[in-house]
């Protein structure tokens, strides 16, 4: 279930530092470490969630910046603090929803590491809901594993999306 991030700070906090040293996780950051997630005491710029097992416990985290003059959702991001967990991926889907149906956003953008194993997800979910890849930028950032690594610039409009 999808919940304020801010409801769950001390959970998420430590699923998050848990995470840092795990080969899997380095696309997360974008960078060669890890920091602590900053959840602003307010959403006007950013919105935070946490998916949530019926058992109350923290499995995944959802981000994305809010520019509210151009109704755009943008740096979207997510993790999952357990791989494969179903109720993440519901979660996911369900906040991609909400941007377009809840908070009637315009736009939805993220960037994705091209060896991210992700990324075959992020296309097909693309493909099968509309939306685009729409930049391409080579040896972007340097990650924790000491390589430069391309990102793909990913977007969805709201008269694109379907359901």
């Amino acid at each position: 279930m999808l919940k304020p991030a801010q409801l769950y700070a001390q959970q998420l906090q430590e699923e998050n530092l848990k995470a840092w040293y795990k080969p899997e996780n380095i696309f997360w950051n974008g960078g060669t470490g890890d920091s602590q997630i900053n959840l602003p005491d307010n959403n006007y710029d950013t919105h935070n969630f946490v998916s949530v097992d019926k058992n109350d416990r923290v499995v995944g985290y959802i981000t994305y910046s809010v520019n509210w003059n151009a109704m755009s959702a943008d740096s979207f991001g997510a993790i999952s603090y357990d791989k494969g967990n179903l109720v993440f991926v519901k979660d996911l889907y369900t906040a991609i929803c909400n941007i377009f149906e809840k908070y009637n956003m315009n736009r939805l953008s993220w960037w994705s590491y091209v060896d991210n194993p992700a990324i075959r997800g992020y296309r097909n979910f693309i493909k099968k809901h509309g939306g685009r890849e729409c930049g391409y930028l080579r040896q972007y950032s340097r990650l924790q594993d000491g390589k430069l690594h391309d990102s793909v610039l990913f977007e969805i409009m709201a008269s694109e999306f379907s359901r």
